[in-house]
Protein backbone atom coordinates (compact mmCIF):
# COMPACT_ATOMS: atom_id res chain seq x y z
CA UNK A 1 0.00 0.00 0.00
CA UNK A 2 1.36 3.42 -0.94
CA UNK A 3 1.42 5.56 2.18
CA UNK A 4 2.51 8.76 0.41
CA UNK A 5 0.03 11.62 0.49
CA UNK A 6 -0.32 14.09 -2.35
CA UNK A 7 -0.66 17.70 -1.26
CA UNK A 8 -0.88 21.08 -2.95
CA UNK A 9 0.29 23.13 0.02
CA UNK A 10 3.83 24.54 0.10
CA UNK A 11 6.59 23.00 2.15
CA UNK A 12 7.72 24.55 5.42
CA UNK A 13 10.42 26.52 3.63
CA UNK A 14 7.81 28.10 1.36
CA UNK A 15 5.44 28.95 4.19
CA UNK A 16 8.15 30.47 6.38
CA UNK A 17 9.68 32.43 3.51
CA UNK A 18 6.30 33.80 2.44
CA UNK A 19 5.47 34.81 6.00
CA UNK A 20 8.81 36.57 6.40
CA UNK A 21 8.54 38.37 3.07
CA UNK A 22 5.04 39.53 4.01
CA UNK A 23 6.34 41.00 7.26
CA UNK A 24 9.25 42.71 5.49
CA UNK A 25 7.16 44.22 2.71
CA UNK A 26 4.25 45.28 4.90
CA UNK A 27 6.58 46.98 7.34
CA UNK A 28 8.35 48.78 4.49
CA UNK A 29 5.20 49.87 2.66
CA UNK A 30 3.25 50.57 5.87
CA UNK A 31 -0.03 50.22 3.95
CA UNK A 32 1.00 53.19 1.80
CA UNK A 33 -0.87 53.74 -1.43
CA UNK A 34 1.14 52.26 -4.26
CA UNK A 35 1.11 55.60 -6.09
CA UNK A 36 3.38 57.05 -3.38
CA UNK A 37 6.32 54.89 -4.46
CA UNK A 38 5.38 53.65 -7.94
CA UNK A 39 7.60 56.16 -9.71
CA UNK A 40 9.96 57.09 -6.90
CA UNK A 41 12.43 55.29 -4.66
CA UNK A 42 11.39 51.88 -3.37
CA UNK A 43 10.25 51.88 0.28
CA UNK A 44 12.34 48.73 0.73
CA UNK A 45 16.07 48.53 0.08
CA UNK A 46 17.75 45.71 -1.80
CA UNK A 47 20.09 45.30 1.17
CA UNK A 48 17.16 44.40 3.41
CA UNK A 49 16.43 41.42 1.15
CA UNK A 50 20.00 40.40 0.36
CA UNK A 51 21.20 40.54 3.97
CA UNK A 52 18.54 38.00 4.85
CA UNK A 53 19.54 35.79 1.93
CA UNK A 54 16.04 36.00 0.45
CA UNK A 55 17.38 36.37 -3.09
CA UNK A 56 18.82 32.86 -2.68
CA UNK A 57 15.57 31.24 -1.52
CA UNK A 58 15.19 29.42 -4.83
CA UNK A 59 18.67 27.90 -4.96
CA UNK A 60 18.75 24.11 -5.11
CA UNK A 61 21.64 22.16 -3.58
CA UNK A 62 21.91 18.51 -4.56
CA UNK A 63 18.29 18.68 -5.67
CA UNK A 64 17.14 19.91 -2.27
CA UNK A 65 15.59 23.28 -1.52
CA UNK A 66 12.53 25.32 -2.36
CA UNK A 67 10.11 23.72 -4.82
CA UNK A 68 8.28 25.66 -7.50
CA UNK A 69 5.20 25.48 -5.27
CA UNK A 70 7.22 27.18 -2.53
CA UNK A 71 8.28 29.94 -4.91
CA UNK A 72 4.65 30.40 -5.94
CA UNK A 73 3.79 31.13 -2.32
CA UNK A 74 6.59 33.69 -2.05
CA UNK A 75 5.71 35.35 -5.37
CA UNK A 76 2.04 35.67 -4.42
CA UNK A 77 3.02 37.54 -1.27
CA UNK A 78 5.46 39.72 -3.18
CA UNK A 79 2.75 40.59 -5.69
CA UNK A 80 0.48 41.90 -2.94
CA UNK A 81 2.68 44.94 -2.33
CA UNK A 82 4.15 45.31 -5.82
CA UNK A 83 7.33 46.89 -4.44
CA UNK A 84 9.63 48.02 -7.29
CA UNK A 85 12.66 45.84 -6.56
CA UNK A 86 14.22 43.06 -8.71
CA UNK A 87 13.34 40.35 -6.19
CA UNK A 88 11.58 37.89 -8.50
CA UNK A 89 14.10 38.17 -11.38
CA UNK A 90 16.96 37.67 -8.91
CA UNK A 91 15.34 34.61 -7.35
CA UNK A 92 14.87 32.99 -10.74
CA UNK A 93 18.30 33.95 -12.07
CA UNK A 94 20.06 32.63 -8.97
CA UNK A 95 18.01 29.46 -9.03
CA UNK A 96 19.17 28.57 -12.54
CA UNK A 97 22.58 30.27 -12.91
CA UNK A 98 25.76 29.58 -10.93
CA UNK A 99 27.26 32.93 -11.96
CA UNK A 100 24.15 34.72 -10.75
CA UNK A 101 24.41 32.94 -7.40
CA UNK A 102 27.95 34.24 -7.01
CA UNK A 103 26.73 37.83 -7.28
CA UNK A 104 25.83 39.69 -4.09
CA UNK A 105 23.80 42.21 -6.05
CA UNK A 106 20.51 41.99 -7.92
CA UNK A 107 20.43 40.02 -11.17
CA UNK A 108 17.84 40.23 -13.91
CA UNK A 109 16.99 38.30 -17.07
CA UNK A 110 16.45 39.49 -20.65
CA UNK A 111 13.07 37.94 -21.39
CA UNK A 112 11.27 37.39 -24.70
CA UNK A 113 8.40 39.81 -25.19
CA UNK A 114 6.11 39.54 -28.24
CA UNK A 115 5.60 43.31 -28.12
CA UNK A 116 9.30 44.22 -28.14
CA UNK A 117 11.00 45.36 -31.34
CA UNK A 118 12.71 42.62 -33.34
CA UNK A 119 16.05 41.69 -31.78
CA UNK A 120 15.15 43.25 -28.44
CA UNK A 121 14.20 41.66 -25.13
CA UNK A 122 12.41 42.88 -22.04
CA UNK A 123 14.82 43.54 -19.15
CA UNK A 124 12.97 43.94 -15.82
CA UNK A 125 14.65 46.50 -13.56
CA UNK A 126 17.20 47.37 -16.19
CA UNK A 127 17.24 50.88 -14.73
CA UNK A 128 18.36 49.70 -11.28
CA UNK A 129 21.92 50.74 -10.46
CA UNK A 130 24.39 47.89 -10.28
CA UNK A 131 22.09 45.23 -11.68
CA UNK A 132 23.48 42.65 -14.12
CA UNK A 133 21.87 40.34 -16.67
CA UNK A 134 22.20 36.56 -16.46
CA UNK A 135 22.75 35.33 -20.00
CA UNK A 136 22.13 31.67 -19.32
CA UNK A 137 19.50 30.08 -17.10
CA UNK A 138 20.15 26.37 -17.45
CA UNK A 139 21.17 26.88 -21.08
CA UNK A 140 23.80 28.79 -23.03
CA UNK A 141 26.71 30.77 -21.59
CA UNK A 142 26.55 31.10 -17.82
CA UNK A 143 27.72 34.70 -17.72
CA UNK A 144 26.68 38.04 -16.25
CA UNK A 145 26.79 41.21 -18.33
CA UNK A 146 25.98 44.86 -17.81
CA UNK A 147 22.64 46.17 -18.98
CA UNK A 148 22.97 47.69 -22.47
CA UNK A 149 21.32 50.97 -23.46
CA UNK A 150 17.70 50.56 -24.47
CA UNK A 151 14.26 52.10 -24.54
CA UNK A 152 11.98 52.55 -21.53
CA UNK A 153 9.05 50.25 -20.89
CA UNK A 154 5.85 52.29 -20.65
CA UNK A 155 3.48 49.52 -19.51
CA UNK A 156 4.81 47.77 -16.40
CA UNK A 157 6.00 50.94 -14.70
CA UNK A 158 6.80 49.14 -11.44
CA UNK A 159 9.35 46.99 -13.29
CA UNK A 160 11.76 49.86 -14.01
CA UNK A 161 12.40 47.95 -17.22
CA UNK A 162 14.08 48.65 -20.50
CA UNK A 163 13.96 46.91 -23.86
CA UNK A 164 17.47 46.15 -25.03
CA UNK A 165 19.37 44.25 -27.75
CA UNK A 166 20.28 41.21 -25.66
CA UNK A 167 18.55 37.92 -24.89
CA UNK A 168 18.99 35.42 -22.09
CA UNK A 169 18.91 31.72 -22.95
CA UNK A 170 16.45 29.80 -20.77
CA UNK A 171 16.15 26.05 -20.48
CA UNK A 172 12.62 24.63 -20.79
CA UNK A 173 12.50 24.20 -17.00
CA UNK A 174 13.69 27.75 -16.34
CA UNK A 175 11.19 29.24 -18.82
CA UNK A 176 8.34 27.23 -17.35
CA UNK A 177 9.19 28.12 -13.76
CA UNK A 178 9.62 31.80 -14.58
CA UNK A 179 6.20 31.86 -16.25
CA UNK A 180 4.54 30.23 -13.25
CA UNK A 181 6.17 32.63 -10.79
CA UNK A 182 5.07 35.64 -12.87
CA UNK A 183 1.51 34.31 -12.78
CA UNK A 184 1.75 33.82 -9.03
CA UNK A 185 2.88 37.41 -8.59
CA UNK A 186 -0.12 38.58 -10.64
CA UNK A 187 -2.52 36.49 -8.56
CA UNK A 188 -1.11 38.05 -5.40
CA UNK A 189 -1.72 41.51 -6.83
CA UNK A 190 -5.30 40.55 -7.66
CA UNK A 191 -5.86 39.35 -4.10
CA UNK A 192 -4.58 42.66 -2.73
CA UNK A 193 -6.76 44.66 -5.13
CA UNK A 194 -9.85 42.71 -4.11
CA UNK A 195 -9.18 43.43 -0.43
CA UNK A 196 -8.82 47.12 -1.21
CA UNK A 197 -12.01 47.07 -3.26
CA UNK A 198 -14.02 45.47 -0.45
CA UNK A 199 -12.67 48.01 2.05
CA UNK A 200 -13.50 50.88 -0.31
CA UNK A 201 -17.13 49.93 -0.94
CA UNK A 202 -17.72 49.56 2.79
CA UNK A 203 -16.65 53.15 3.38
CA UNK A 204 -17.70 54.99 0.22
CA UNK A 205 -21.25 56.30 0.52
CA UNK A 206 -23.89 57.26 -2.01
CA UNK A 207 -27.50 58.16 -1.24
CA UNK A 208 -26.73 57.90 2.45
CA UNK A 209 -25.49 54.31 2.46
CA UNK A 210 -22.29 52.39 1.65
CA UNK A 211 -22.06 51.58 -2.05
CA UNK A 212 -21.21 48.02 -1.04
CA UNK A 213 -24.84 47.57 -0.07
CA UNK A 214 -25.94 47.99 -3.69
CA UNK A 215 -26.58 44.72 -5.49
CA UNK A 216 -24.71 45.71 -8.65
CA UNK A 217 -21.54 46.44 -6.66
CA UNK A 218 -21.92 43.20 -4.71
CA UNK A 219 -22.10 41.26 -7.96
CA UNK A 220 -18.97 42.94 -9.35
CA UNK A 221 -16.89 42.06 -6.31
CA UNK A 222 -18.39 38.59 -5.97
CA UNK A 223 -17.29 37.88 -9.53
CA UNK A 224 -13.87 39.35 -8.73
CA UNK A 225 -13.58 36.96 -5.78
CA UNK A 226 -14.34 34.03 -8.07
CA UNK A 227 -11.65 35.23 -10.48
CA UNK A 228 -9.10 35.59 -7.67
CA UNK A 229 -9.79 32.08 -6.43
CA UNK A 230 -9.61 30.66 -9.95
CA UNK A 231 -6.29 32.44 -10.48
CA UNK A 232 -4.85 31.04 -7.26
CA UNK A 233 -6.02 27.53 -8.10
CA UNK A 234 -4.63 27.72 -11.63
CA UNK A 235 -1.21 28.93 -10.57
CA UNK A 236 -0.92 26.21 -7.93
CA UNK A 237 -1.87 23.67 -10.58
CA UNK A 238 0.74 25.18 -12.91
CA UNK A 239 3.43 24.59 -10.30
CA UNK A 240 2.73 20.84 -10.33
CA UNK A 241 1.64 20.07 -13.90
CA UNK A 242 4.56 20.65 -16.23
CA UNK A 243 2.62 19.82 -19.39
CA UNK A 244 -0.06 22.42 -18.66
CA UNK A 245 2.10 24.97 -16.85
CA UNK A 246 2.00 27.71 -19.49
CA UNK A 247 -1.70 27.24 -20.16
CA UNK A 248 -2.54 27.42 -16.46
CA UNK A 249 -0.22 30.38 -15.93
CA UNK A 250 -1.90 32.35 -18.71
CA UNK A 251 -5.32 31.41 -17.37
CA UNK A 252 -4.29 32.62 -13.91
CA UNK A 253 -3.13 35.96 -15.26
CA UNK A 254 -6.28 36.40 -17.35
CA UNK A 255 -8.42 35.78 -14.27
CA UNK A 256 -6.28 38.20 -12.27
CA UNK A 257 -6.76 40.86 -14.93
CA UNK A 258 -10.50 40.30 -14.93
CA UNK A 259 -10.60 40.61 -11.14
CA UNK A 260 -8.57 43.82 -11.30
CA UNK A 261 -10.90 45.32 -13.88
CA UNK A 262 -13.88 44.53 -11.65
CA UNK A 263 -12.26 46.13 -8.62
CA UNK A 264 -11.41 49.24 -10.62
CA UNK A 265 -15.02 49.41 -11.80
CA UNK A 266 -16.26 49.18 -8.20
CA UNK A 267 -14.34 52.36 -7.41
CA UNK A 268 -16.28 54.31 -10.02
CA UNK A 269 -14.46 57.26 -11.56
CA UNK A 270 -11.87 57.21 -8.77
CA UNK A 271 -10.67 53.81 -9.91
CA UNK A 272 -9.24 55.29 -13.09
CA UNK A 273 -7.28 58.09 -11.43
CA UNK A 274 -3.49 58.06 -11.32
CA UNK A 275 -3.48 58.89 -7.61
CA UNK A 276 -5.67 55.94 -6.62
CA UNK A 277 -2.96 53.70 -8.00
CA UNK A 278 -5.06 50.68 -8.95
CA UNK A 279 -3.80 50.80 -12.51
CA UNK A 280 -0.25 50.05 -11.39
CA UNK A 281 -1.32 46.55 -10.34
CA UNK A 282 -3.23 46.08 -13.58
CA UNK A 283 -0.22 47.19 -15.61
CA UNK A 284 1.89 44.55 -13.87
CA UNK A 285 -0.63 41.87 -14.76
CA UNK A 286 -0.79 42.95 -18.39
CA UNK A 287 2.99 42.90 -18.61
CA UNK A 288 3.09 39.47 -16.98
CA UNK A 289 0.73 38.17 -19.65
CA UNK A 290 3.05 39.45 -22.37
CA UNK A 291 6.09 37.83 -20.79
CA UNK A 292 4.40 34.50 -20.15
CA UNK A 293 3.31 34.44 -23.79
CA UNK A 294 6.92 35.07 -24.82
CA UNK A 295 8.26 32.35 -22.52
CA UNK A 296 5.63 29.94 -23.79
CA UNK A 297 6.74 30.60 -27.36
CA UNK A 298 10.26 29.49 -26.42
CA UNK A 299 8.91 26.02 -25.73
CA UNK A 300 6.47 25.86 -28.64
Amino acid sequence: MNSSISTTIPNEIGELAAESIREITMQAARRSNISTFAETESPLSWTALADGGWDLIGVLEDGEGATLRDLVEVARVWGETCIPLPFIPSIMAKRHSQRARESDGPVTVALPNPSSPRGYSYIPFGHVDGITIALGLGRGADELIAVPPGSDDELGLMNRAIEGPVASALSPAAAREYAVVLAAEASGAAKRLLAEGVAFVKERQQFGKPIGSFQAVKHILANALIDVELAETAVISASFEEQNAFRNALFAVDRSIQAAEGVIQSHGGLGFTWEMGLHFYLRQMLMARELISGLSALNA
